[in-house]
């Protein structure tokens, strides 16, 4: 099965699997696998509010690579913003420098409601 998966993904031009992007309370999380890691130095995470023509990186720092091939990133910032769709992906940046990106991974809207709900709620933490 993996090596399918290796396969696919060769053929397909990503090594990213499972990229999504959930809403947990107040923040958004983005998932993603990798297939294969061999190569890559670090990855960045990069968002689009659907107004916006460019996708902007939103980690402070490069998220390092790790052993488990799976991948997380919290983005706390969305609530502030005033689009309600979003879109996410992830660069992948190689030890020789190159860059290439995931697929797009959209967030369904957000209502202003929840929008002001959680800023409500980051009043009190």
């Amino acid at each position: 099965m993996l090596v399918f998966l290796l396969i696919f993904a060769a053929l397909s031009g990503s090594r990213v699997s499972n990229l999504s992007v959930t809403a947990d309370g107040r923040d958004i999380k983005i998932s993603w696998e990798m297939l294969d890691q061999s190569g890559i130095r670090h990855f960045n995470v990069e968002r689009r509010m659907a107004e916006e023509e460019v996708f902007t990186r939103i980690n402070d720092r490069a998220i390092p690579l790790e052993n488990s091939r799976k991948y997380e990133y919290i983005d706390k910032t969305v609530y502030k913003q005033e689009s309600a769709l979003v879109f996410y992906r992830v660069a992948i940046v190689e030890t020789n420098g190159s860059v290439y990106y995931s697929d797009t991974a959209p967030l369904g809207k957000i209502s202003s409601v929840r929008r002001t709900w959680g800023s409500i709620k980051s009043m009190f933490r």
